[in-house]
């Protein structure tokens, strides 16, 4: 993934996430006058803080929320701060994950994506689960075999087919998803 963003374009995917710097500081647990010294060119914009906003472009094109969600908050800064950071990392391993299924052409059969019960299915023979996220967004949360045992490294290109496929349908779901 390309991880080296010019200050214009820092500037240009803040404006389209609609992230004044003060968020983007928080979101990436840096100093406002950090994110202020990367926009004028003064320091480089450090590779993780520049997949961050990377993977949040990508995920805002896709529709699927990456934002912190209110309720997810709490006032202690330090709880705050933990929440910012283990979201931000779901939504680079998500990112990372849609990206890999992608390079691979899509997911390999059709799966069958059931936003009620929160499953995705192939053909009776992998099921995945996942839970909704109150911004709108989803975690994978367990799989299973019902044609042979689980083995997560084998089965890992299909759980990652199966991710994407509820990427796409949460995001066609839109509204519908987020009002639950």
């Amino acid at each position: 993934m390309e991880d080296q963003v010019t200050p214009h374009e820092l500037a240009e995917r803040l404006h389209a996430l609609r992230l004044p710097s003060s968020d983007a500081a928080l979101f990436l647990s840096v100093d406002v006058k950090t994110v202020k010294r990367w926009l004028d060119g003064v320091v480089a914009i450090p590779g993780p803080a520049a997949q961050a906003v990377l993977a949040w472009s990508k995920l805002e094109r896709l529709g699927l929320p990456w934002r912190p969600a209110e309720d997810l908050l709490g006032t202690n800064e330090e709880e705050v701060a933990k929440q910012i950071r283990l979201l931000r990392e779901h939504n680079l391993q998500l990112n990372e994950i849609l990206q890999r299924v992608r390079s691979r052409g899509g997911p390999a059969a059709p799966w069958r994506v059931d936003l009620g019960s929160c499953t995705a299915e192939l053909d009776g023979i992998i099921e995945v689960g996942f839970y909704p996220l109150p911004n709108g967004g989803f975690s994978p949360s367990n799989y299973r075999r019902m044609d042979r045992g689980p083995d997560s490294i084998r089965d890992q290109p299909l759980i990652e087919d199966a991710i994407a496929a509820i990427a796409d349908a949460v995001s066609t779901a839109g509204e519908t998803w987020i009002d639950r």
